[in-house]
Order: structure tokens, then sequence, then C-alpha cells
């Protein structure tokens, strides 16, 4: 009994200490979305506006305006799919927006974070996120002005766009980098790595994002098309096979029919012997007593 009481217990004690563990991570991030919306207002306004901050200022993270962002470029850029003539399935068009936005987003931010940890750079991850992701304010604005405004064969109100006000952004996130960088060789080189980063990300959403939706749309209905073309001989060929199982079946039928009238005429037979062997037994008897 002790041998079994240990391990129960230490296996009950380990689920109770991940379910322990679980709520203090949510707990830990819960700050981070604790946020005002004039706060949230006066980031994304700040996001545009570059300028130099000092290396004593404090960069407070917040995740909550950047989870917003995020979740509105996915949905500009669904909208943008709709509006044009690309044929994406409604799942496979969601879930490619969410993944490319909320991809970068972490993807980029902790590809910053190791490149800052290089280049000692005094910057959490959770204050990269918080920039990276006010940052994408700008991608927001530019792709919904190109949606309404810009047209397939000209470019340049896109290029003017992406120039200013990305650009402005991108500045602003490269400032504060760089203010937070110790070693002045590194600030140039990291300052153009973030901002190279984040202009190239504009570029890829407004050229090339498009064609991956339709890549993967078309790769999902090959995959289909290509079930469908082998589920159907197997289907034809079952439905071949039924008459001839079909015919044996009325053939296994018919043939039972046939026995069961034999057993009902030799059932018959035997009472008309029985009938008869009762009248001669009858008529024996009544010869005898005469």
């Amino acid at each position: 009994m002790q041998r079994v009481k240990y391990p129960v217990w230490n296996a009950g004690k380990q689920q109770a200490q991940k379910a322990i563990n679980l709520y203090a991570n949510l707990d830990y991030l819960r700050p981070y979305f604790d946020v005002e919306p004039k706060e949230v207002l006066s980031r994304l306004i700040h996001s545009l506006i570059p300028r130099m901050p000092s290396r004593e200022e404090n960069v407070k993270p917040e995740l909550y305006g950047p989870s917003m962002i995020v979740f509105t470029l996915a949905a500009i850029l669904i909208y943008q799919m709709k509006l044009s003539s690309h044929s994406v399935q409604d799942g496979t068009l969601i879930g490619t927006a969410f993944f490319i936005c909320f991809g970068y987003w972490i993807g980029s931010s902790f590809a910053i974070s190791s490149v800052s940890f290089i280049c000692n750079t005094r910057l959490s991850i959770t204050q990269i996120l918080s920039l990276n992701g006010y940052a994408l304010f700008s991608h927001c604005v530019v792709l919904l002005f190109a949606t309404f405004i810009h047209t397939k064969h000209d470019h340049m109100l896109f290029y003017l766009l992406w120039f200013f006000i990305s650009g402005m952004a991108a500045t602003k996130m490269a400032s504060v980098v760089a203010a937070r960088t110790l070693n002045p060789r590194y600030q140039l080189a990291l300052a153009g790595f973030v901002a190279c980063v984040h202009m190239v990300f504009l570029l890829y959403l407004h050229f090339a994002y498009h064609e991956l939706a339709e890549n993967i749309a078309h790769a999902l209905q090959d995959i289909e098309t290509n079930t469908i073309a082998a589920v159907v001989p197997l289907v034809q060929r079952a439905h071949l096979n039924i008459p001839s199982v079909s015919s044996k079946l009325h053939q296994l039928s018919t043939s039972l029919q046939k026995r069961t009238k034999i057993y009902e005429v030799s059932g018959q037979l035997l009472n008309e012997f029985d009938n008869i062997y009762h009248i001669l037994d009858s008529a024996y008897s009544a010869d005898f007593i005469d």
C-alpha cells in the first residue's frame, strides 16, 4: 500500500504544481494588458513621431495595444483580399493572415532581442514586443489608405506612404533601440537592422502576401482534389460490385423460397399419408371386431 501511495501522491503533486505555475504565468502577463484607452491612443500617436529618447528614460512595456494592432492588421489584409478578385477560401484566408501578422510580430521581436543581446542593448523582450507592436500601426495606416486609394497600375502613392509614415515609425523604433545601446559602435548597425526589418515587411505585405495566400489556397485545393480523385475510383468500384452482390442475394433468397415450398409440399404429403394410415387403421380395427 505504501509503494502505491507515494507515486500517486507525487503525480498529484506534480499536476498541482503545473496548474499553479500556469496560473502564475497568466498572472505575470496580466499587468501588461492593464492599460487605459487614453494611454493606448497616446502611444499610437507617439509611435509615428520620431524622437531620440535619453538612456535614462524608462520604456514601459505594454502588450494590449500591440495585440489589438496585430489583430487590426490581419483584418485589413483579409479585407483587401475580399475586395480583390482573389479566390481564396475564408478559412485559409483568415488563418494565413493571422499566422503572418502574429508570426512576424513575435518572430521579429525575438530576432531583434537576440541581436540586442549581442550588442548589449538594455531592452527586455516585453519592451521590444511593445515597441515592435506599436510600430505596426504605421503598416495599418499605409495599407488602409492603399486599400481605398491605391491602384494596381500606379504604386507611387504607396511608395510615398511607405517612405513617410512607415519610415517615421521605423525611425522612432530605431532611435529607441539605439538610445538603449551602450556601445556607440553598435548603435547605427542595430538601428539600421531594426528599420530594415520594419520597412521590408510592409513591402512584403503589399506585393507578396496575396500571392502567398493564393499559393496556400491552391495547395489545399490540390490536396482536396487528389483526395477526391483517390476516393472516387473506390466508390465506383464498390458501386460496380453492388449489382453482383445483390444478384447473389436474390439467387439465395429464391433458392430459400424454393426449399420452403418443397418443405411445405413434403409436410402436406406426410399429413395425407398420416390420414390414410388412420383410415386404414380404423377400417382394419372394424373388420377385426366383426
